[in-house]
């Protein structure tokens, strides 16, 4: 059943009282969303939580930016601590253990945590920072499950607090200008879409992504969750309900998580597709997202930086995606000219996080029961509503 048309668009035309503004703005698209004033720093004092391999790669990106200091670091693991250190070329204040980030965040002096820890971690990893008044840029997925995933936005747009998710494709062009592509009306209203992604992602031998404490949902809630979050980012819509099914198998042993799954998504409009996610694929990495409006389909792949424009009753066209002028090119950078004030726009805002946090959570549910899984039922469960998740 859709969505009630009036709670259709994730826009609605008023900011939340003593929330974020983060409508569309003039000058920078309907793909952007305005910060709502914060105090701004001409250096930021970072430190890390978690600095592994995903971690150090966004550390190499924070540190491009000229403002961005990076003092200390909290692990489990010193090897790691040891890496961080050599990217970043000299010492950091070093934490160790699974309680490090508490007293790294009560004692450094910080303006920001990068929060690039397990997936289960994130939450409690999360709130510590914002309690503290610290800005927390988190590393996909957001957190684990929808209620803990509004509760950390709503923390943060209390405090006025940058939070920001290192959803990337957001940076990515094709994807940027597939989204305004689909506002402006070029393929009408979306009716129906494809998004599938196949990965080499040996579960059963890849570390705490293979272990259900840490992991969350395994690769639904890992790779996957980039595709979720495309879909909800480049259609605007939200998630109504799932039915589908997974499995934990990779090359014919069975894992621990979630590796492959298969689901038909409907959507807030109405509109009903299939994404695929897996895991058990054979050396590589492959994707296929199409999005079919009324008026025609958009479609394109990781194979290049093409975007396939089908317009009924017109020739198909390859349109070459570039970003706009001054587009930040990746999170870590938009992240650090937020707090320093060089930029306004965060175009990952932590609810975007939210809308992915539902949608994970009814697919991980529907694969489990075998039945259908109702958003509105996830939400109202967890203490929420729909208006809770909704861009403003």
């Amino acid at each position: 059943m859709p969505l009630d048309p009036a709670k259709r668009s994730v826009y609605p035309q008023r900011p939340r009282r003593g929330g974020r503004d983060v409508r569309p703005q003039p000058g920078v698209g309907p793909c952007s969303f305005q910060e709502e004033a914060v105090a701004k720093s001409a250096t930021v004092r970072f430190g890390i939580i978690g600095p592994g391999g995903a971690g150090r790669w966004r550390v190499r990106e924070l540190i491009k930016e000229p403002a961005t200091q990076i003092v200390a670091a909290a692990d489990t693991n010193s090897d790691c601590l040891d890496k961080l250190e050599a990217d970043v070329g000299k010492p950091v204040q070093r934490f160790l253990g699974p309680d490090g980030y508490k007293k790294m965040i009560d004692t450094c002096g910080l303006d920001a945590v990068g929060v690039f820890s397990p997936h289960t971690l994130h939450f409690p990893h999360a709130m510590y920072a914002l309690e503290h008044g610290l800005h927390v840029l988190i590393e996909k997925p957001m957190v684990c499950g929808v209620g803990n995933a509004i509760a950390s936005a709503k923390l943060a747009a209390k405090k006025k607090l940058h939070y920001m998710i290192t959803y990337q494709r957001h940076f990515e062009a094709k994807y940027v200008a597939a989204r305004d592509l689909i506002r402006e009306g070029k393929i009408g209203e979306v009716k129906s879409f494809y998004v599938y992604m196949a990965q080499d992602w040996p579960s059963p031998r890849i570390g705490w992504r293979g272990d259900p404490k840490f992991s969350g949902g395994g690769q639904l809630n890992d790779s996957g969750s980039h595709y979720q979050d495309i879909l909800l980012y480049m259609t605007g819509l939200l998630p109504a309900s799932v039915e589908g099914a997974w499995d934990m198998f990779y090359h014919g042993e069975r894992a621990k998580v979630e590796t492959n799954g298969s689901f038909c998504v409907t959507l807030s409009n109405g509109a009903a597709g299939r994404l695929i996610i897996i895991g058990d694929y054979i050396r590589g990495f492959t994707d296929d997202v199409r999005i079919l409006g009324s008026k025609g389909m958009i479609a394109m792949s990781t194979a290049d930086n093409l975007i396939t424009l089908m317009r009924d009753g017109e020739p198909t066209i390859k349109i070459e995606a570039k970003l706009p002028p001054d587009y930040p090119p990746n999170p870590p950078a938009n992240f650090v000219r937020l707090i320093t004030g060089q930029v306004k726009v965060n175009h990952v805002p932590a609810l975007f996080g939210a809308q992915v946090a539902l949608l994970t959570d009814a697919m991980l549910l529907s694969g489990k029961t075998r039945k259908r899984a109702d958003c509105a039922a996830i939400l109202k469960k967890a203490g929420y509503s729909y208006k809770d998740i909704a861009i403003r």
